[in-house]
């Protein structure tokens, strides 16, 4: 973010905390119920989904050559992250080409070679296979013509970026459309991971997404966290293709007016949400940055990540440790808030009472992100 837009979107919201206003759309959004309901919609959104670049993981989580990270993506699709040993990154399907089994159980390691746990065919970290086992078994087996199946994967501004199909190569800074200039900005490949929890929600994606896009549930949902510090309803976004910038402005945004211009700082005035389409999430703080990545899993559960990460060697005392902790326990537990209601909506739309979900004018982020993603899922 270049200095004269940091400045530019602190006064745009002081102009608004001046004459007590909010920016709004020119009428009210909402959605249907029955889109968080539906599988048909749930498999047309994942079809959707694999077609462009998605950020999977930050760097710090492969740091060094050899490195791997398995997790579940998309729809419960087995992925294997590895870094290679001349420091590539790649992404695989985590099956192993004789017969299906993972080569790597869910989490992080570090390995030359990942070996299948079920007749012991091994392969490189850039995918190759290099052993077979009785090998005279399989005649018409050529090693150097087996690989791991490959996605197409990058490493852009900090973060791995993966695509799930499509022929051509990843140009993850055109997708951000702009965006990845913030990232240079923060300087989050600078940054290492100190804490995460993760866990399966029975809730749909979209709702985790939707609790990031509005301030206007702050003061009651988070009444016992963040809503001391920050203003009602008092934010703005900007678009940039399918993503959004959201400036969250707090209680100390009064005070701009008694410093001069050349001091103020928008990451002690406000936090700054990225949502990096469709489900991932990159939440500013003065100090760090947390990323909250929604991956869907059916109509009714995603699994929900919560990291934080702050800059490198940061973490040499008991004191700083202690910082980065307090930090991460209170975006956790302000965060398991939003959650917490999802599931609850969810489980309340089984009912049926519920027939339209109504997005005021100040939540226009809402009606945007819907209307992005009816968008996306009718290119398919």
């Amino acid at each position: 973010m270049k200095r004269e837009k940091e400045i530019e979107l602190l006064k745009r919201c002081a102009g608004l905390l001046a004459e007590n206003s909010r920016e709004m759309a020119d009428e009210e959004g909402g959605s249907r119920p029955d889109i968080y309901l539906s599988q048909d919609r749930f498999e047309k959104e994942m079809k959707s989904f694999e077609r462009f670049p998605l950020m999977v993981a930050h760097s710090s989580q492969l740091p060094e050559n050899g490195s791997y990270l398995a997790l579940d993506w998309l729809g419960g699709f087995p992925l294997l992250l590895t870094r290679d040993m001349d420091g590539e990154v790649h992404a695989f399907a985590n099956a192993c080409q004789h017969r299906g089994s993972p080569l790597a159980q869910n989490g992080c390691g570090q390995a030359r070679r990942l070996m299948c746990p079920y007749h012991a065919w091994t392969y490189d970290m850039a995918g190759q296979l290099k052993s077979v086992p009785h090998k005279s078994g399989f005649p018409s087996l050529d090693p150097t013509k087996v690989k791991l199946s490959e996605l197409h994967a990058s490493e852009f501004g900090g973060f791995i970026w993966v695509q799930k199909s499509g022929d051509t190569k990843l140009d993850v800074g055109e997708h951000l459309a702009g965006l990845g200039d913030d990232l240079k900005w923060i300087n989050a490949a600078d940054h290492v991971l100190f804490a995460e929890e993760s866990r399966i929600w029975n809730s749909n994606w979209k709702f985790i997404v939707e609790g990031g896009l509005e301030s206007y549930h702050f003061k009651i949902a988070h009444r016992d966290t963040i809503a001391p510090l920050f203003n009602d309803t008092l934010s703005v976004f900007d678009e940039f293709g399918p993503h959004f910038r959201s400036v969250l402005t707090k209680t100390s945004l009064k005070q701009l007016q008694e410093i001069d211009e050349e001091n103020w700082q928008i990451r002690e005035t406000a936090n700054v949400l990225y949502s990096f389409y469709p489900s991932a999430s990159l939440l500013l703080q003065p100090d760090h940055f947390a990323v909250i990545d929604a991956i869907p899993l059916s109509p009714s559960q995603t699994h929900i990540s919560v990291r934080t990460f702050v800059p490198k060697g940061s973490m040499e005392t008991e004191k700083s440790r202690a910082h980065w902790q307090a930090n991460f326990d209170f975006t956790r537990d302000t965060l398991l808030e939003d959650f917490e209601l999802a599931v609850q909506i969810q489980k309340g739309l089984q009912s049926g009472a519920t027939k339209q979900f109504r997005f005021g004018r100040f939540e226009n982020a809402l009606t945007r992100f819907h209307q992005i993603n009816e968008q996306m899922i009718s290119k398919e």
